[in-house]
């Protein structure tokens, strides 16, 4: 009975350091591998000029690498790599246009919420006017992402192609292989603005939503302390007002892509 209950002793403390292995590793590391996306502007694109990725989620990230004293690796992250790359620990977290909801909350954990967006269609001028058209349109989405459900909870006779990322739907737009695509509001204008004129002038984000949807940064399941610090850091990003910085820097009126601060970060 004794040895019953040191080994049940001996579990519960490895498995209570296991699940603080992450933040202890990158305190000891001195770095962070952070999984970003490199098709999905303003959120995170490749910038030419830089020789680096740059958009709203690397701000943040930088800014959080920051606040855990570590230096921040990005490696970037297709859609449908998301989860796999976290769970396989191929980076320690993801700050990567990575939609906070049920079925993802039972592989992973997630920070609070650092941007909210809404899920909109782009097609071309004046097509997409109302939700009912769903039920006879095929409409192009990456894999990975949350929009195939988003568009099948509205309609459940739309059909969805399926793409390997935002940049490969916005060119299937532009070469006719796709009349209507959706996704985040913002990477939608986002990709939109880098097309190529004149076509770029052919389309629009119709102002008809479809979904809402809350980005938070992914950790691994159980990993509460990496958790806690990550939101400590987003807090105070908040409180200090580098979060409305970041935001009015890739969403204000001088940027490619504008939009309205309508939320705050909190615990």
């Amino acid at each position: 009975m004794k040895l019953s209950v040191l080994a049940l002793a001996l579990f519960s403390s490895i498995a209570t350091h296991a699940m603080a292995d992450d933040l202890e590793k990158i305190n000891q590391k001195k770095e962070i591998v952070i999984g970003v996306r490199d098709s999905s502007p303003p959120f995170g694109y490749f910038d030419k000029a830089k020789g680096s990725v740059s958009g709203y989620d690397v701000e943040f990230a930088m800014y959080v690498a920051n606040k855990l004293g570590a230096k921040p690796i990005f490696k970037t992250v297709d859609p449908a790599d998301r989860i796999a790359a976290l769970k396989e620990g191929r980076v320690d977290v993801l700050f990567a246009t990575f939609g906070k909801n049920r079925e993802r909350e039972k592989e992973v954990d997630f920070s609070v919420g650092y941007f909210v967006g809404t899920q909109k269609m782009v097609a071309k001028k004046g097509r997409f006017q109302d939700l009912t058209q769903l039920d006879k349109l095929t409409v192009c989405v990456p894999k990975g992402t949350t929009n195939a459900k988003y568009l099948q909870d509205v309609s459940t006779t739309v059909q969805v192609k399926l793409f390997e990322d935002y940049a490969e739907v916005f060119t299937a737009l532009k070469e006719g292989k796709c009349e209507y695509a959706s996704g985040p509001e913002a990477t939608m204008l986002g990709n939109l603005a880098k097309m190529s004129l004149p076509a770029r002038n052919d389309f629009e984000v119709s102002d008809v939503p479809i979904a809402s949807d809350v980005y938070g940064a992914g950790i691994r399941k159980g990993q509460k302390a990496l958790q806690q610090a990550i939101n400590n850091a987003l807090a105070d990003a908040e409180k200090t007002g580098e979060a409305a910085r970041i935001f009015e820097h890739w969403f204000g009126g001088t940027s490619a892509v504008q939009l309205n601060r309508n939320f705050k970060i909190s615990l």
